[in-house]
């Protein structure tokens, strides 16, 4: 059993090879590639700035299902007068809570033109990426979106956020050993196929399943390949 355990592949293997260097020169940050939703129950006051500059951002409204966030990879959600269908008390931080518990793979910034301090803002705070006031410069909102656009184009800081979701969900390490194998394999190969399969087989446990089929879902691959 060791022997096979040792032969695994593992996410630092990426850095020791040109691969990743590969994927970051065929690949570079390109604003357009990620998809940006915003749920807000008013216009988002940057949301023409930020398209001007490149990014590719569209207002949802009050969702009435966490489905749909599935086509977007950052999601921007204020924390005021939204969650009327889901959770109205809970406001924005119930949203936020239930996105990185289906999809964990997505960047969650909380945003709010209200108080810091009252028990949604500090809620939202616990469970989101970052956290931006309302009324931060657009230089703000323009960095905190680059940078998590770095992070999404690097696949060794994407898996890094994959297994932490694992390990948060209590999936056995072999699994995620196994799906770490699988990853670095499509990773070097140019192709999904080897994750995809991990992702569906019925030999590993069903949290797992469902985080692993999110991030296909999300379209990272695509950009990861072409």
């Amino acid at each position: 059993m060791f022997e096979k355990l040792f032969s695994y592949h593992q996410i630092e293997d990426l850095r020791r090879e040109n691969i990743l260097s590969r994927i970051a020169h065929s690949h570079h940050a390109r604003r357009s590639e990620f998809k940006i939703g915003v749920i807000d129950d008013r216009p988002f006051p940057y949301e023409q700035n930020l398209k001007a500059n490149g990014y590719v951002i569209e207002t949802l409204g009050d969702i009435r299902s966490i489905a749909e966030v599935k086509p977007y990879n950052i999601i921007l959600c204020d924390l005021q007068g939204v969650g009327q269908y889901l959770n109205e008390r809970g406001q924005g931080a119930y949203i936020i809570d239930e996105i990185k518990r289906n999809n964990p793979e997505k960047f969650v910034i909380a945003y709010t033109g209200g108080a810091a301090d009252d028990a949604v803002t500090i809620k939202a705070q616990e469970v989101a990426d970052f956290f931006l006031k309302k009324d931060q410069e657009i230089e703000e909102w323009r960095d905190r979106l680059d940078s998590i656009i770095d992070e999404l184009k690097d696949p060794i800081q994407v898996w890094h956020r994959q297994r932490d979701a694992l390990i948060g969900a209590d999936v056995p390490t072999l699994d995620i050993l196994k799906l770490e194998d699988a990853y670095v394999r499509s990773i070097r190969a140019g192709n999904p196929s080897a994750y995809k399969q991990i992702a569906s087989s019925p030999s590993v446990s069903s949290d797992l399943r469902a985080i692993a089929q999110s991030l296909i879902a999300s379209g990272i691959f695509k950009v990861f390949f072409g």
